[in-house]
């Protein structure tokens, strides 16, 4: 029963009915990959998120912080999701990064840690079956939960070379749990119902560096790779060990100040999840395809006389998830986003506030979604 719990953690049925709190998309594989950006770079799409010292995507990033800084964010989903199975709302809640930073005294050097949502998989999945007993065809019920996911800490830090040059190197301990439950109830209550818990324990490590080069006060590009390795099973207390591959990740993006007061960046990220297909598919699951995400955001300040009064951001993005819900069906993502920011304190403390409502797509599977996102920013 525990193998085969194991098994339905990375190649699940399809959803034949949900009620589920992360994305269907993250019901196989390792889960619903997450987003390691602060609320503002979130409102602007994620098309700032190369040059955004206070997300974790860039390392080299971190040398634009001048002073201590921490970032708090939290993200609200609300969700209609749509199967072969019908159709339901759904919400869920997450705190999905946190990160502080700050320069090192008299040297060009910034350290930072952050703490982020490498995956999510929380999800309860039911089927309705029948099956024969003592020559009987008895009804069943199945439910399948998942609690958990794969969290991201990461040390960083970044040196400054006079104004043209920003270069930086990560370290990351990439780790989680996924619990497991199953449980099997019968029409004929002469029947007492089933129950089995497992617990996956996830394990391993990354690097990544990066650059930015600055053009003047005009212009600006950034460029980052990354590699994660693979990460380690454990399966409860048994001293059996798997691997799943972990991708590289490359990324590529543009800054322009058009003006004083109107800023746009973009940037474009691949990363090889096919890297994790085989392994997949050997413990049962449809296996995996390397991604790309592509984004846009631009930023108008009212007033640069007085930089407290809210900016507008805007932001679009296109990219692709993943882990297959069926065979030769790839998920697809596009958002559309927008937000603000407010500034307290002689601009010690901070509130960002982004809304995106984003369309999910792969064969008969789609979800539609608000995401909010609030960040709350202090320099002490």
């Amino acid at each position: 029963m525990r193998r085969a719990l194991f098994i339905l953690a990375f190649a699940l049925l399809a959803p034949v009915g949900a009620a589920a709190q992360s994305s269907q998309f993250g019901t196989r594989g390792l889960g619903m990959p997450g987003r390691a950006i602060a609320t503002r770079t979130f409102a602007l799409g994620g098309g700032y998120a190369l040059f955004d010292g206070e997300s974790a995507l860039n390392p080299a990033a971190l040398g634009s912080v001048t002073a201590v800084t921490a970032d708090f964010t939290s993200l609200q989903d609300f969700r209609t999701v749509e199967n072969p199975a019908g159709d339901a709302s759904v919400r869920e809640t997450r705190f999905p990064h946190f990160a502080i930073a700050g320069p090192v005294r008299q040297t060009p050097a910034v350290l930072g840690i952050s703490f982020s949502n490498y995956t999510s998989k929380d999800f309860t999945l039911a089927s309705a079956d029948t099956v024969i007993l003592r020559g009987v065809l008895v009804p069943t019920t199945d439910t399948l939960g998942s609690r958990g996911g794969l969290s991201d800490l990461r040390f960083a830090g970044a040196y400054r070379i006079r104004s043209a040059w920003m270069i930086g190197a990560g370290f990351h301990i990439i780790t989680g749990t996924n619990r497991l439950r199953f449980n099997r109830s019968f029409a004929d209550t002469t029947y007492h119902p089933a129950t089995q818990q497992t617990e996956l324990s996830f394990s391993g490590v990354g690097l990544d560096v990066g650059v930015i080069r600055n053009f003047g006060q005009g212009f600006s590009v950034a460029a980052t790779a990354r590699a994660d390795g693979h990460v380690s099973v454990d399966r409860d207390s048994i001293p059996t060990r798997s691997t799943i591959d972990l991708p590289y990740s490359f990324g590529f993006g543009l800054r322009w100040r058009l003006q004083p007061r109107i800023e746009v960046a973009s940037q474009a990220l691949y990363e090889t999840w096919s890297g994790a297909n085989s392994d997949l598919i050997a413990a049962g699951g449809i296996g995996s395809e390397d991604t790309y995400e592509v984004s846009f955001g631009a930023e108008f300040t009212p007033s640069l006389r007085h930089p407290t009064r809210p900016p507008l951001r805007l932001g679009v993005r296109y990219g692709t998830l993943p882990f297959l819900l069926e065979p030769g069906e790839q998920p697809s993502e596009f958002g559309v986003s927008g937000g603000t920011g407010f500034r307290f304190g002689q601009n010690r403390a901070g509130l960002d506030l982004g809304l995106e409502y984003v369309w999910r797509a792969a064969g008969a599977f789609s979800e539609r979604a608000f995401l909010l996102s609030l960040g709350v920013t202090v320099r002490p």
